[in-house]
């Protein structure tokens, strides 16, 4: 899973319309962290306890979400078009430039719902996903020869498309991190720019080279002597390093009469020097700050569930800088609003898919260009990332398979990527292990009533805990490719899944902080949550105990018990059903798997049809490009049929 962030939000009125007490504004750090753990255990329970803000935005938030949402193609670069959904008029619309990598998966669900508010504000919104990033084909940037100019391209064809398709004369263009970037050098030269809107904004491209560099040196990516840097899905020649290195935002001025607001956490110098040669050049700039609602863009918690933004600072600057008034323009552009689109990435056909309770939910089915196959492979969510995964893990793997013979559907979960949640949970990233076995039935349902009959689901980490479970209530499912998965069942209490976040960090590496003295700076100034690490370090023994005791008891027989590891794997292998377990080198991920089953091999030999590989070169979740390549080959092996009977007994 894509290491997230620091963050939770959230609102205790539905404590308080309950009849419990709410929490004091001036309680203590201490009591807040109980209360935290509190409302984590009423979600685990399912007890209602959603964030919510009134009967106001309850009524924003319904099923109508979808009507103003039209899945679209900008020369064969994915997006949405976000229409008003009344009669209000403006000239101008606004274009969504995400950011890249992790910024990019951390800030999806955000920037969804940002477009949802503009577009219920009154504004058309078009969300960009650039060439050979999310769910857009890669032929741009074969075409351009570089990313960044491919990338500048799409933004300029993106804002000519939502002009057309909405009848506004003009555009404001919105970025966060790079992409604000790319947004101000991609209009330098149109007239038609009306402003911009500005979350985090990177003013120079030659820091932001450092932090490709050092991201690239801490994932499993390459920087070579030529100048090119490999890191996650990208491999950046020397051309588009160079153009990276050359941006400046200091030096890209906006012309006189735009607008201009900028969100960030700190006015730095740099930041400031911007702003302040953009006033000269006669911009009307707002630094707008950072409130706590904007926190979730940025980071997040990896496990719990998350508050996404309201952005009722943004629409207030909306509404203030470009306002509208009575009109008809809205009516008279819905009709304009494109089909959905169908991208042919080569060798594939890939078409959007809205299915399940009032078509709530998404995913993209990808067939070979010769038609679809019978037997379908279900790629869910790994983690809290949208469907196309961290370093783009999910459309890679999904197009390999298309180019095999094999059909695939890559979807969100309920509240992830582009699914919504509940009703009146529309607007929470929800929580990693929230049951997803009705959400994986809803895609097996629209599956088959298109014809596919032979299912097989993929998922990484949480997302094979999700499929491993949904096998377990469905049927229909016939084979598992389960990627470092790092739990069997769910610990009792609710708050000990927070040692996942923390199972890297052993006491041999807490001895080692300790003669550190710049780890005895950090926790005296107050930087470190002491009781959260003693929480997790007592959580981690407390597990280890339990599963060795268990173990050893069913060694010598105190135990007759199958566990439900064993149990579950041996009714699934009774009825048929596949199973890859597919495992990284690293000792945090193969830890859960050998407690229950050992690495020695033939360790699965009495269970028929299941399989544990270890990819040498492969990471958590398939971050670098050799992780990539070879946990895919893996799985396509597996998934083309049964391995020769010489091989399938091998274990790691």
């Amino acid at each position: 899973m894509q290491a997230a962030g620091r963050f939770q939000h959230g609102s205790d009125a539905n404590l308080q319309r309950r009849g419990h007490c709410k929490l004091p504004a001036c309680a203590n750090r201490r009591i807040r962290k109980h209360f935290r753990r509190f409302r984590i255990f009423c979600q685990w329970e399912e007890i209602n306890l959603q964030p919510f803000s009134g009967p106001w935005e309850a009524a924003r938030m319904g099923v109508g979400v979808w009507d103003s949402m039209t899945p679209t193609a900008v020369n064969d670069c994915f997006g949405w078009l976000h229409a008003p959904v009344d009669a209000r008029a403006t000239d101008v619309a606004v274009l969504i430039c995400p950011g890249l990598l992790g910024d990019e998966l951390v800030a999806y669900c955000g920037l969804r719902v940002l477009a949802e508010r503009l577009a219920r504000a009154g504004y058309w919104t078009l969300r960009l996903e650039y060439p050979g990033t999310g769910d857009s084909c890669d032929h741009a940037v074969e075409r351009a020869g570089n990313h960044w100019t491919a990338w500048q391209s799409s933004i300029d064809e993106a804002a000519d498309r939502l002009k057309a398709a909405s009848g506004a004369r003009k555009v404001m263009l919105c970025g966060i991190r790079a992409g604000a970037m790319l947004a101000t050098l991609a209009t330098s030269r149109r007239t038609d720019v009306a402003g911009f809107l500005f979350f985090e904004p990177t003013l120079s491209g030659r820091s932001y080279v450092r932090e490709l560099t050092l991201d690239a040196e801490l994932h499993g990516g390459r920087v070579l002597p030529t100048g090119e840097i490999e890191v996650g899905e990208f491999s950046f020649n020397a051309a588009t390093v160079s153009a990276i290195a050359t941006a400046d935002l200091r030096e890209v001025t906006p012309k006189d009469g735009q607008k201009v607001a900028v969100f960030a956490r700190a006015e730095t110098k740099r930041l400031e020097n911007c702003l302040s040669v953009w006033r000269q050049a006669g911009a009307e700039v707002a630094a707008c700050g950072w409130s706590d609602d904007l926190d979730s863009l940025t980071g997040h918690p990896t496990f719990e569930a998350v508050r996404l933004p309201t952005f009722h600072d943004v629409i207030a600057w909306m509404n203030g800088a470009f306002p509208l008034t009575a009109g008809s323009a809205a009516n008279e552009a819905l009709r304009q609003i494109p089909e959905p689109t169908v991208l042919r990435p080569g060798g594939c056909i890939e078409t959007p898919l809205r299915f399940g309770p009032d078509n709530r939910l998404f995913g993209i089915l990808c067939d070979p260009d010769a038609g679809p196959s019978s037997h379908i492979v279900v790629i869910v969510n790994g983690g809290r990332d949208p469907r196309y995964g961290a370093s783009r893990q999910g459309v890679e793997f999904a197009r390999r398979l298309a180019r095999s013979g094999i059909s695939s559907l890559r979807a969100d979960f309920a509240g992830l990527g582009d699914s919504l949640g509940p009703t009146g949970s529309e607007n929470v990233l929800t929580h990693s292990f929230a049951d997803r076995t009705a959400d994986i039935r809803a895609m097996l349902d629209a599956l088959q009533a298109r014809g596919y009959r032979k299912f097989t689901l993929q998922g990484i980490c949480s997302g094979a805990y999700h499929a491993f479970h949904a096998a377990l209530a469905e049927p229909r499912i016939s084979g598992l490719m389960l990627v470092n998965q790092p739990l069997f069942t769910l610990p009792r209490r609710p708050d000990e899944i927070t040692y996942l976040d923390h199972r890297r960090l052993t006491p041999i590496f807490y001895l080692r902080k300790l003669v550190s003295r710049q780890s005895w700076r950090t926790l005296l100034g107050g930087r470190v949550d002491f009781g959260a690490v003693l929480h997790s370090l007592w959580v981690r023994t407390l597990r280890s105990a339990r599963l060795g005791m268990r173990r050893i008891g069913r060694a010598v027989g105190l135990i007759r018990k199958l566990s439900f590891a064993h149990s579950s794997l041996s009714d699934l292998c009774q009825r048929g059903v596949r199973t890859l377990f597919l495992f990284s080198p690293s000792e945090e991920d193969l830890e859960m798997f050998r407690r229950e089953f050992t690495l020695e091999p033939g360790a699965l030999s009495r269970y028929r049809g299941a399989e544990m590989r270890v990819v040498p070169r492969m990471d958590h979740a398939l971050i670098s490009f050799e992780s990539r390549r070879d946990a895919q080959a893996e799985m396509l092996d597996f998934v083309s049929g049964p391995r020769r009977s010489s091989a399938s007994a091998s274990q790691a």
